[in-house]
C-alpha cells in the first residue's frame, strides 16, 4: 500500500478487528434458513464498509446468506442493528425490493459474541455497471421502475420522526410511538433516532432528547 494513503493505520485496523465465534455464526445462519449445517460449504469475507464487515455464507445448492457484523466503532450500540432490521422488515412487508432479514442480534450477548444481521442475498448486478451498455429504451423502462419504487416508498406515513424498531427491542423506559394498525410484540414503532451523528464519540453521553418527535416543534426542542 502506498504510504500517502495511510492515516492512523494501527487505530483504523484496531477499530475493524472484531473477534467472533465462527462455528456459532454458522449455526445461527443454518437455523435462520432451516438448513442443516452439513449443507453449508463456506463462510468467506465479501466486503468491508465504513461500519460493517460483510461475510457470505454459501450452501451446496448455491443459496447464499450475507452476515453483516458491525465494527466496534459502530454506534449507537444496540440501536443501530435493531433499527436496520426493523426498517428492512417494514420495507420488505410493503413489497419494496430490499433484502429479507433472516435473523439478527442487536446485542453481543449471544453465542456468536457480536451483534449481527443476516440477510438473504439478492441476485443481480449493480445498475451502475450496466448503465452505459444498455440502450435508451431500456434506461427509460428502468427509470419508470425506479420511480414506481420511490412512489411506493414515499407513500409510507409515520406518526413521528425518529428511527424504526421492533417494539420488543426497546425497553419499557425508551419512548416509542407505534405505527398504526399494529398490536403484537413484533410490531414496529418509531423510537430514538439511531443516526450516527447523534451518538458519535462524546455525544453518546449527552443527556438530550433523541426522539421520537410527534411534531416539528419537538424536533427543535432542547
Amino acid at each position: 500500500m502506498v504510504d500517502c494513503y495511510r492515516f492512523n493505520e494501527q487505530l483504523r485496523l484496531a477499530e475493524r478487528h472484531v473477534q467472533f465465534n465462527r462455528d456459532a455464526l454458522a449455526t445461527v445462519i443454518c437455523q435462520s434458513t432451516g438448513r442443516p449445517e452439513s449443507d453449508l460449504i463456506s463462510i468467506t469475507k465479501l466486503a468491508e464498509g465504513g461500519f460493517n464487515r460483510v461475510l457470505q455464507a454459501t450452501f451446496k445448492d448455491g443459496y447464499t446468506v450475507l452476515a453483516r457484523i458491525p465494527y466496534h466503532s459502530m454506534v449507537p450500540k444496540r440501536f443501530a442493528v435493531a433499527s436496520e432490521a426493523a426498517t428492512l422488515g417494514l420495507l420488505h412487508s410493503r413489497g419494496l425490493p430490499v433484502p429479507r432479514v433472516l435473523g439478527y442480534s442487536a446485542s453481543n450477548s449471544n453465542s456468536v459474541g457480536v451483534e449481527y444481521l443476516l440477510l438473504e442475498k439478492i441476485n443481480g448486478s449493480p445498475l451502475g455497471d450496466r448503465w452505459f451498455t444498455i440502450g435508451n429504451k431500456t434506461r427509460a423502462e428502468i427509470m419508470k421502475q425506479i420511480v414506481a419504487v420511490e412512489t411506493r416508498f414515499m407513500s409510507i406515513t409515520f406518526p413521528a420522526s425518529g428511527s424504526l424498531y421492533y417494539r420488543k427491542d426497546l425497553t419499557s423506559s425508551e419512548p416509542n410511538v407505534l405505527l398504526p394498525e399494529q398490536t403484537t410484540a413484533d410490531d414496529i414503532a418509531v423510537g430514538p433516532i439511531a443516526q450516527y451523528e447523534w451518538w458519535y464519540k462524546e455525544r453518546e453521553s449527552l443527556d438530550v432528547d433523541r426522539g421520537p418527535c410527534t411534531t416539528p416543534c419537538l424536533s427543535f426542542s432542547p
